[in-house]
């Protein structure tokens, strides 16, 4: 920029340099802008080109909630994107990874997936309906809990025909995960693992995609949602929904992650362990910070799949005033966090809250 001594200035001297000054700014701020749709174009072009399987048909629907609103005093305007009717027996947010993780797959011409969880996995179970879908053998690792009392994920699983490999706990699984893959390996097939929740840098664009559907929605809705409130445990559906976010310029949109079991430093972690990747592989580089991250850990209780009073309420108030089941793992646990939220007015009355509802409602059963 240009300065000129005062004592020279005219006021015609003054009217040119403030123009010269506007058009300078103006240039910038359009260069500015340019090399952001540059660069945005680009994140959206290499997306795109990822690989992906289709395997949910139709977008989720997105619904009101408004009669859990007037049951809670003071609750803002309440949204629900209906994850539970994705396909596979409502395989919810799995299912959305999957599209990319079977690709992947495929890409490598695997023969058999392996994958893992605990007896209940909705993950394990989508897995094993994918896999046979498309012809593929299918094992698991699973871990805890009585097979002979569990429920439906894991009856499913043997009606599939799945080889279905018990550990007694968490910690054993990924290593025997790895030694059934070398035993399959030396008997010649083309194994493909898929980790704790595909939740790695491939399953977790499953999550970006969705990020996009919702977009999609929000302009045929006239809406936009001010917040988000899932269930985080892997860390794959909060670090697709960041990606999104960012790759998608939804930056006041606040994404509100509720533990179904892991501290929040523990999910915290496994969320920058994708994001990171995610986000070289669109030509990006603009991670969160670990303090944009929001993962609440105060409604876990006594741990994984373990109801809480919190849970069991907001289980039932979503039931009973608007005749949607949730899942007793996640879905549960994400709702009692929101209906907390809602009653110490953590948000204002005018603002639209939107609740995803990740599926998993076969736990039930």
């Amino acid at each position: 920029m240009v300065s000129f001594p005062a004592e020279e200035l005219t006021t015609e001297d003054t009217e040119v340099a403030e123009k010269n000054l506007t058009e300078e700014v103006g240039n910038m701020n359009i260069d500015r802008l340019t090399h952001i749709r540059k660069n945005r174009d680009t994140a959206l072009e290499l997306f795109t080109n990822i690989p992906r399987t289709r395997l949910i048909n139709l977008n989720t629907p997105i619904e009101r909630l408004d009669r859990l609103r007037h049951s809670i005093p003071g609750a803002p305007q309440l949204w629900i994107k209906r994850d539970d009717l994705t396909g596979y027996l409502g395989g919810g947010n799995k299912l959305r990874k999957l599209e990319y993780v079977m690709a992947d797959a495929f890409a490598q011409g695997a023969t058999t997936i392996l994958t893992t969880g605990s007896i209940t996995s909705n993950l394990a179970r989508t897995t094993a309906l994918v896999a046979r879908r498309f012809g593929l053998k299918c094992e698991l690792i699973l871990s805890g809990g009585d097979p002979e009392a569990a429920r439906a994920n894991w009856r499913i699983a043997e009606q599939l025909d799945v080889k279905l490999h018990r550990v007694e706990s968490s910690g054993e699984r990924a290593s025997r995960m790895q030694e059934v893959a070398r035993e399959l390996e030396e008997r010649g097939e083309r194994v493909y693992q898929i980790p704790l929740g595909a939740s790695n840098e491939i399953g977790s664009f499953g999550m970006v995609a969705a990020f996009e559907e919702l977009g999609i929605q929000q302009l045929e809705l006239g809406l936009q949602f001010d917040a988000i409130v899932f269930a985080t445990s892997s860390g794959g559906t909060q670090a697709g929904l960041e990606v999104g976010k960012r790759l998608f310029n939804y930056r006041d949109l606040r994404l509100l992650g509720i533990s179904a079991d892991d501290p929040f430093d523990v999910i915290k972690e496994n969320v920058f362990k994708a994001v990171g990747p995610m986000l070289s592989m669109l030509g990006k580089s603009e991670a969160p910070a670990w303090g944009e991250l929001y993962v609440d850990d105060g409604f876990v209780g006594e741990g994984y799949a373990v109801p809480t009073r919190e849970s069991r309420e907001a289980a039932r108030l979503f039931a009973e005033t608007e005749g949607i089941l949730l899942d007793p793992v996640y879905t549960s646990k994400a709702a009692a966090g929101l209906i907390a939220y809602c009653r110490e007015r953590r948000f204002k009355e005018t603002d639209r809250v939107l609740f995803w509802h990740t599926g998993g409602v076969l736990t039930l059963l």
